[in-house]
């Protein structure tokens, strides 16, 4: 489970990924998300390149994360880069992981209470949930 932000092996201890670890780390706790409890085994010779491994530790936003969804009680393996919000043309705030129970607008209802449930904020981009909350 969070024990603390911590960097994957292969990323340098440098000001750039500490400040992207900083951020990943707080939309990963605000998403319901946790590490994983049981160790994950790093590929081996894996490199900035986009291996397909997963990694324990934040492995920068083009490798793929082991976590525990904290909502629906899985392992998920995720990148960063579907975890923050998008800007630009099309913005999106962040999403739940795929196959989630708690994902979608249909599900705001029951992912507020999941989120009261375990004491967590609901992400103030989170809309739906917020509604519902306030309409219970």
């Amino acid at each position: 489970m969070t024990t603390g932000p911590f960097l994957s092996f292969f990323l340098p201890d440098v000001k750039r990924n500490r400040d992207s670890l900083a951020a990943a780390w707080l939309r990963m706790l605000e998403l319901g998300y946790t590490t994983r409890a049981e160790p994950v085994d790093e590929p081996e010779g894996c490199t900035r390149t986009r291996c397909a491994g997963v990694h324990e530790g934040y492995p920068g936003s083009e490798h793929r994360w082991a976590l525990h969804c904290l909502l629906c009680a899985v392992d998920i393996e995720v990148f960063y880069s579907h975890m923050r919000e998008r800007k630009g043309a099309n913005p999106a705030p962040p999403r739940r992981h795929k196959g989630c129970k708690f994902s979608g607008p249909l599900r705001a209802k029951a992912r507020a209470a999941r989120y009261v449930e375990l004491g967590l904020a609901l992400p103030s981009w989170d809309l739906d949930a917020r509604a519902a909350h306030l309409a219970a």
